[in-house]
């Protein structure tokens, strides 16, 4: 195990709070922050900021002892903005990153037609598209804008809920600036991918004839064959359903009977008896009829 570096004197070239990792400058290498480290830290209140002078302790590759030095903000590169770390310094050290193709006999691309940014003075509306959001939530960048820097955040959108307003990398947003102050910003809804197609592809003044709708065949319902009354068939179909209400009821009856009595009649007398009472029922029903 290597041993511990005594501590030094390091001036920072970019920290990212939200991963805990830190680089200084003319120094390769990324380090992560110790677990007793960010605990002792408070990076809210007392945040770091590239070309801030520090003392620190490495050991094993990670920083065990940090403590921002007091003195003025060393200007590094003729800025003292807030440095944005490159896509390989952002993934980390154990991250894979693509190498580049540097072949002498290896065609060069032609270089991409470059965009003016449009210029931010005084108060301007226009949508943008977000490219990084500060740790602090105090600053940020836009992807057309990259070439001016970091904007500030005013402090009421700043006490508003960034998912909901669409405050986050790669969303389209409707800024309105005052000078490289953010006073207002709203999300803009993409537009649906078919739409979009449509709008894109197709000429404004082309005529689309209509196309009709294929035909759907309606089910054709079986015809219903007439047969002619049966008087014997119906009136036979209304006795068995009389039977059926007179035996159930008997049932009923003799179930209750049976289970209030000691002993238990046998399978034959409670047959006898459903007999009996759904007799009874049956020419009850028959009188009742004829009246």
């Amino acid at each position: 195990m290597a041993d511990r570096v005594p501590n030094e004197i390091k001036i920072v070239a970019w920290f990212m709070a939200a991963k805990n990792v830190i680089k200084f400058a003319n120094d390769d290498t990324t380090y992560k922050l110790a677990e007793a480290v960010i605990k002792a830290s408070n990076f809210e209140k007392f945040p770091l900021s590239k070309g801030d002078k520090v003392e620190v302790g490495i050991k094993d590759g990670v920083v065990t002892y940090l403590r921002k030095q007091k003195g003025e903000t060393k200007t590094m590169n003729g800025s003292e903005e807030a440095y944005e770390p490159t896509p390989e310094e952002e993934a980390g050290p154990n991250s894979k990153v693509e190498t580049v193709d540097t072949r002498l006999d290896k065609p060069t691309p032609a270089p991409a037609p470059k965009v003016e940014a449009p210029k931010v003075e005084g108060t301007t509306s226009t949508v943008l598209t977000v490219f990084a959001v500060a740790a602090n939530k105090k600053v940020v960048k836009f992807t057309e804008l990259k070439d001016a820097g970091w904007f500030q955040i005013a402090p009421e959108i700043q006490a508003q809920d960034y998912a909901t307003i669409g405050l986050i990398a790669k969303n389209k947003v409707k800024v309105t600036f005052n000078d490289k102050t953010v006073t207002s910003l709203a999300k803009v809804a993409s537009e649906p991918a078919e739409q979009a197609k449509t709008t894109t592809s197709s000429p404004t003044n082309a005529k689309s004839e209509p196309t009709a709708a294929p035909a759907v065949q309606a089910p054709v319902a079986a015809k219903k064959e007439w047969k002619p009354y049966n008087a014997q068939e119906t009136d036979a179909r209304q006795n068995s359903i009389e039977c059926q209400a007179c035996l159930n009821s008997a049932n009923q009856v003799v179930g209750r009977i049976a289970a209030n009595i000691d002993p238990k009649p046998t399978a034959s007398v409670i047959n006898a008896m459903i007999r009996a009472i759904a007799e009874e029922n049956y020419k009850l029903l028959q009188e009742l009829k004829k009246k």
